[in-house]
């Protein structure tokens, strides 16, 4: 039966694809298989922009990040080909570090890679890959000398155009069709006109918007009328900046805007802008975890009356304002959101919330029975898979031996003796990376007497909140009492749903292994170096340490209720 092989497939741009489209790649690909008895089980490809790190970036040969790359790596790990086959060596990568992700994956998963129009040589595949991304770098520096020429010359390069203008050529044409829908966008402005009511304007009367990749989710949005407000300069003054590598280029354009208007929408704009008091959100106990049924984390805003009396000095209770939903557009709106709702109201909603689940823990308590069942399950079936594991490596170490003396009397010749002893590296190698994940999972040990430790935990909590129920007279103390009870909501509270009636749904998170590992005891320090409150007995409360963090889904619990009607 002939070996397993994957085709890795790449293009990163519409120029390299007329050279080596996709399709030509795998079709090279699938013959030079055929010719070589090969079994094609799967087909990555990475051709087409990816997101990454909030911006859009091309599968270039450089990066290591292509998800078509590192998807064939995992699926190396698990065993699932023998051979990697691609086009051409540049096609799997063009850096130093793609280059040496991919050689360490083949070298440790014991793979080969062929290539349909080259040769693969891992000696010389290093110089390879630097040589190719020294290229890749002298064709970036002369395209951007090429770019700043052209730009210098106050010719119009590549870039978004900015709505009223497009490309024609070398040059930068108005569009009297938009250019009519920027000037009315402008007087509406003077006038006095909302940013909502011009959208629904814009959409009444079918104004075009600038064609993108892809689909627009919503027609002129809120983003789209400011981005032309804030072009005024440009449309008034016919320039187009733009920039290349620190230096900055300007285009004469065609103005759009007379100066009259420019200046009256300047005046009206500047007389809107007034210095925002910054006053403290301390108040704003959930903020960050609220969300309207729309899908959005709500906002917040402080009252005009609590900005008007601030005076720099904080007490408990003065500042005021409400969460806010922060979708403008009314086709997304869910009929279902309330659109906002008062801090105090929600604040002291969820307060009473987490207050009862503490106090009244039965269902965290049922949930944690769930999660221990299936954890201690777990811990008996690893560690008869550690028994197992651990037998065969040492039947590999004797096997080892015995390979050896075989070959030294003769019985099996040098090149046999090789063999077998990398295969039973390999194998070695494969089990201590078992041997290792199930040392990394949960020992059985961890969870003997669970339910007295979680409700020891829980005493702890109930101790500590016990101690907040009352508001000290000292503004300094009051500041501690409320930073504390934040840190409660935020180690204990996931998110907070919020529907249209003001119902408000508290999903509580515990990390159950982190407070198993290590139990809250009496004591400690809070995260922010103040002490925590202590309760009648002098006794302190910390609910921080290794509960903590919400990043990882592995011994967590989660329940989602409303807890004051829980506890009823």
């Amino acid at each position: 039966m002939g070996k397993r092989a994957v085709i890795y497939v790449r293009t990163s741009s519409e120029q390299q694809g007329e050279k080596c489209s996709p399709t030509e790649q795998e079709a090279d690909c699938r013959l030079f298989a055929e010719k070589q008895g090969l079994i094609v089980v799967n087909v990555y490809r990475d051709i087409q922009r990816y997101h990454i790190k909030n911006k859009w970036v091309e599968p270039s040969g450089v990066r290591y990040d292509r998800p078509g790359l590192l998807a064939m790596l995992r699926d190396a790990a698990d065993d699932q080909f023998d051979v990697i086959l691609a086009w051409r060596e540049d096609r799997l990568y063009r850096g130093m570090r793609a280059m040496l992700l991919t050689l360490e994956t083949i070298q440790q998963h014991n793979l080969t890679i062929m290539l349909a129009l080259e040769t693969f040589d891992p000696t010389t595949a290093p110089l390879k890959a630097w040589l190719a991304q020294v290229e890749l770098e002298n064709i970036k520096e002369r395209m951007t000398m090429g770019v700043k020429a052209r730009l210098r010359a106050g010719k119009a390069n590549s870039g978004q155009d900015r709505y009223g203008y497009r490309r024609v050529g070398e040059r930068i044409e108005v569009v009297p069709e938009e250019a009519k829908w920027v000037q009315q966008i402008f007087a509406w402005y003077i006038a006095g006109v909302s940013i909502r009511e011009m959208r629904r304007r814009l959409i009444a009367g079918n104004a075009p918007q600038k064609d993108t990749p892809a689909p627009r989710r919503i027609p002129w949005s809120f983003h789209s009328i400011k981005g032309i407000l804030h072009g005024a300069s440009d449309y008034a003054m016919g320039v187009k900046t733009q920039r290349r590598e620190g230096e900055s280029f300007q285009m004469k354009l065609t103005p759009i805007l007379d100066i009259v208007t420019y200046r009256k929408y300047v005046e009206l704009r500047d007389s809107y802008i007034f210095p925002i008091q910054q006053v403290p959100k301390i108040d704003f106990l959930i903020r960050g975890l609220l969300y309207c049924p729309c899908g959005y984390r709500m906002g917040t805003r402080i009252s005009k009356a609590s900005r008007d009396q601030w005076d720099g000095e904080w007490e408990a209770g003065k500042i005021r304002g409400i969460y806010t939903c922060v979708c403008k557009h009314e086709e997304l709106v869910s009929p279902d959101c309330p659109r906002n709702i008062k801090n105090t109201e929600a604040d002291w909603n969820v307060w009473q919330q987490v207050c009862n689940a503490i106090y009244h823990p039965d269902l965290l308590l049922e949930q944690s029975r769930l999660l221990v069942d299936e954890l201690k399950t777990d811990a008996l079936e690893n560690g008869n898979d550690k028994e197992l594991i651990e037998k065969e490596l040492d039947s590999l170490i004797l096997n080892r031996q015995w390979v050896i003396t075989q070959a030294r009397k003769g019985v099996i010749s040098e090149i046999e003796m090789d063999r077998q002893l990398t295969d039973m590296s390999i194998r070695a190698v494969e089990l201590k990376k078992q041997l290792n994940a199930i040392q990394e999972a949960v020992d059985a040990q961890l969870l003997v007497d669970w339910e007295a430790k979680v409700r020891q935990y829980l005493a702890d909590l109930q101790e500590g909140i016990q101690a907040l129920h009352h508001m000290p007279n000292d503004p300094d103390e009051q500041r501690k009492v409320i930073e504390m009870k934040r840190q409660i909501i935020e180690t204990l509270v996931e998110k907070v749903s919020v529907d249209r009636d003001h119902l408000l749904t508290v999903t509580i998170r515990l990390h159950l292994l982190g407070i198993l590992e290590k139990t809250t005891g009496n004591g400690g320090v809070s995260n922010n170096g103040g002490q925590w409150p202590t309760d009648g007995n002098g006794n302190r409360f910390n609910p921080s340490g290794k509960v903590t963090g919400f990043k990882s889904r592995i011994g967590h619990i989660r329940v989602s209720a409303n807890w004051i009607m829980q506890g009823m």
